[in-house]
């Protein structure tokens, strides 16, 4: 028996194939994206869940108004603190990783690497092994640890040591060691010291809790803990807080995720109500042949046919319709699976998330099925059913709702790309010099590569011996501990402190609210921008004073607030210092964080030239003896905040296509069957008098009107949704009324396309011939 069901649903698939193909196509892009983003959302949550102890090891880190994202993790200045008095602490570890450094074996295209500043408690905390060579690198500056894929990739064995290669300058490979995949930790290569900087300043801290611990605990007593330091009473361990290693990757304390994860809950969802729109699509689609077929269900009746067996018959053109589907799906999943995996870096099975998603769906669709089984002989005989104009409801709705979705996630993005953010990124470009020939006469070669930069004739500003207003080095923050009119129980307020002078914000285009910017050698006075002036509670700030590091600077400007974070971070507070202010520069070049000149032109130019401004850095690199040089532009350092933003768009374009095709070829399903089913009613009007114009009318107001019902829906829910999401940004697009409007009468439009062609044919066929053949 189950042969001849499967014939008689192979038959019908056939019959109306491209209903069939729609709906199996839909079907597939739903497993697909749910396939895809429940593999993500599991590897996303598995970070660092292998290791020994993981539910006991924990990051600290505290709110902070002047680090990327709002959360600064330096945390180390309390080690000492932690090691003495805190005996529920097992093990404590300070570590500093180097995202971007470049290792280079000579003669050899150099490779961007991750490094990693620590001592053994890191090494036994996560079960790092010495794979061949000894440990001598954590004592010793100039040795240096590689994992084996680091030195696969620079050697192409793991037979290296005692070979040279260079970081920031040469060292020699002292040991291969074990790697930490899938960790918020991972690293290329271990060195001792790396820059003098990070060895001297606060970084990463992790503890490893005993077993009988408890974090709530700990915090209380470590929020508690006071010391007496330089006479004075302090509370090291105020406002910090600690966080599971475990959802490090997922939280929003971490800067470095490509994609937040409240963009795969949402995919995932995306993909789940494209599958529910298609199964509703069918399902009302199945119903309407119910009713053409109703000759076929009441002749099987007579023979002997139960509902089982009817149940079985339908079911069977069902399953037959969802395995397809989910055939597909996995062809769809195989095709995508490495330009996903390149694009989201993950590793990793999907068959797992596929078969287990599968099997639900085809259960649910069963569970769709059997109500309308059951009720089979009232709706053949009445032809009324409810569930026909809610399911072309529904996927209207859904339609409406993620083109609005996509629509005002493209408006937010153009509306960030194209707002003034308080300084001008467009048309801007950074160079930095990573090595010349000529290392001697550095600054001589600079300044000769800069002139001719600026001759070209379509640059219209140069500058170097300046940071790019993006890349600004992260000990250019400090705290400023007394202002005029500060109250004494006020605490100091962290601020970004650029060491830049007038020069530097008229090249970016910042705009000076009161007073003027300092001069490259002034040393005694300071510029704030707006939100540093509220901060401080100062109304007219011109005149006033403040302190860091115990030197007193006089404020003689107040800037425009600007924005240099991501858009979702408020306006930093900002105090410029001068290119010299604080004698930070020469403490900064003692340390080795950057030499006096940091290799780095500015550069500005006309509209449209940056390809040629490539072209011409190739030739002037071959001239002036530039080994290795970057060049980006301001405003794709900019777009790198949006790229979950620009992600989420591709993926919402997409879906919401197929959404609106499985709708639209489902109106259009619909009317066809419908106009097969009202055939003989058609003729009648005419006969009756009925013009086209009419029967036009009578269909197009049904479906007119389900559109309404749907937008009412939609629009609400849509608003709601994309209103909270926008919230999150500081700067807001409108969602103007016109948006509304385009999307309706867009949706109204493809609701009439749909309808129009096909009930024109109908509603000019001959009556005459039409009511013989009924």
């Amino acid at each position: 028996m189950i042969l001849h069901y499967l014939k008689i649903a192979w038959r019908n698939l056939l019959k109306y194939r491209m209903q069939s193909f729609v709906n199996i196509f839909g079907l597939a892009v739903g497993f697909a994206c749910f396939a895809l983003s429940a593999m993500w959302m599991r590897y996303e949550l598995s970070y660092d869940n292998y290791h020994e102890g993981a539910d006991r090891i924990y990051l600290a880190y505290r709110i902070s108004t002047t680090h990327t994202g709002g959360y600064d993790l330096q945390t180390t200045d309390v080690i000492p603190l932690l090691k003495e008095n805190f005996p529920e602490v097992e093990t404590v570890c300070g570590i500093s990783r180097t995202k971007n450094r470049e290792l280079e074996v000579e003669g050899q295209v150099p490779i961007k690497v991750t490094g990693l500043v620590a001592d053994t408690t890191f090494m036994n905390l996560f079960g790092i092994k010495v794979l061949s060579g000894d440990t001598d690198f954590l004592h010793n500056d100039r040795k240096i640890a590689i994992t084996e894929e680091t030195a696969l990739r620079l050697y192409g064995t793991t037979d290296v040591i005692g070979k040279e290669l260079r970081i920031f300058r040469k060292v020699t490979v002292g040991a291969i060691i074990s790697a930490l995949p899938h960790s918020n930790l991972t690293f290329d290569y271990w060195t001792s010291e790396g820059n003098k900087y990070f060895a001297s300043s606060g970084n990463p801290l992790l503890i490893r809790l005993r077993e009988d611990a408890d974090i709530e605990t700990l915090s209380r007593k470590l929020e508690a803990f006071r010391q007496i330091k330089d006479g004075k009473e302090a509370f090291p361990f105020k406002n910090i807080q600690w966080m599971p290693l475990t959802k490090y990757r997922c939280s929003k304390i971490n800067t470095e995720q490509t994609v937040r994860f409240t963009y795969l809950l949402m995919f995932s969802t995306i993909g789940g109500l494209v599958i529910i729109v298609t199964l509703f699509n069918y399902l009302s689609l199945f119903v309407v042949r119910m009713r053409i077929r109703n000759r076929e269900i009441q002749l099987r009746r007579v023979n002997g046919s139960s509902r089982r067996s009817l149940f079985l018959l339908f079911g069977t053109e069902y399953t037959a319709l969802v395995l397809f589907a989910g055939l597909l799906g996995m062809v769809l999943v195989e095709i995508i699976l490495p330009s996903f995996r390149s694009m989201s870096g993950i590793s990793g099975t999907v068959y797992q998330e596929a078969f287990s998603f599968f099997l639900p769906v085809l259960l649910l669709s069963w569970l769709m099925l059997l109500p309308f089984i059951v009720r089979i002989r009232n709706i053949c005989q009445t032809g009324r059913s409810f569930f026909r104009p809610f399911s072309i409801g529904l996927q209207m709705s859904v339609s409406i709702f993620f083109v609005f979705v996509t629509a005002v996630l493209m408006k937010q993005l153009y509306y960030l790309s194209n707002t003034d953010l308080g300084w001008e990124r467009k048309n801007i470009a950074s160079l930095l010099v990573v090595r010349m020939n000529d290392t001697e006469n550095i600054f001589k070669n600079i300044a000769a590569l800069r002139d001719d930069i600026a001759r070209l004739s379509y640059v219209t500003q140069t500058m170097d011996n300046h940071w790019s207003l993006l890349a600004q080095p992260a000990i250019m923050r400090g705290e400023v501990t007394d202002w005029d009119g500060r109250h004494p129980d006020e605490a100091p307020i962290q601020m970004v402190m650029p060491q830049e002078s007038g020069v530097f914000t008229d090249f970016y285009g910042m705009k000076l609210l009161e007073g003027h910017m300092m001069t490259p050698t002034d040393k005694r006075y300071a510029v704030i921008n707006e939100t540093a002036a509220r901060m401080m509670a100062i109304r007219q700030p011109i005149g006033k004073h403040l302190t860091v590091k115990g030197k007193t600077l006089e404020i003689v400007g107040l800037l425009k607030d600007f924005h240099i974070n991501a858009p979702t971070m408020p306006v930093q507070p900002m105090l410029f210092i001068g290119e010299n202010g604080l004698g930070w520069k020469e403490e900064m070049a003692a340390m080795g964080f950057m030499d006096s000149h940091n290799g780095r032109i500015l550069i500005k130019y006309q509209d449209g030239y940056y390809k040629e401004l490539q072209k011409d850095l190739e030739l002037l690199s071959q001239k002036h003896g530039l080994q290795r040089y970057d060049l980006e532009r301001t405003e794709d350092l900019y777009q790198e905040y949006l790229q979950s933003e620009h992600l989420l768009l591709r993926l919402l374009a997409f879906v919401s296509t197929v959404c609106i095709l499985v709708s639209a070829f489902g109106i259009f399903s619909m009317i066809t069957l419908s106009c097969e089913r009202r055939r003989k009613e058609v003729a009648i009007r005419k006969v009756n008098g009925a013009r086209v114009g009419d029967i036009l009318s009578l269909f197009a107001r049904e479906y007119l009107l389900l559109l309404a019902a749907a937008a009412v829906v939609a629009f609400p829910v849509g608003y709601v949704l994309m209103k909270r999401w926008l919230e999150s940004y500081v700067e807001q697009t409108p969602l103007s009324w016109w948006l509304y409007a385009v999307i309706f009468l867009g949706m109204a439009l493809l609701v009439a396309l749909c309808i129009g062609w096909r009930v024109w044919r109908a509603a000019n066929e001959n009556p005459a011939e039409v009511v013989k053949r009924e």
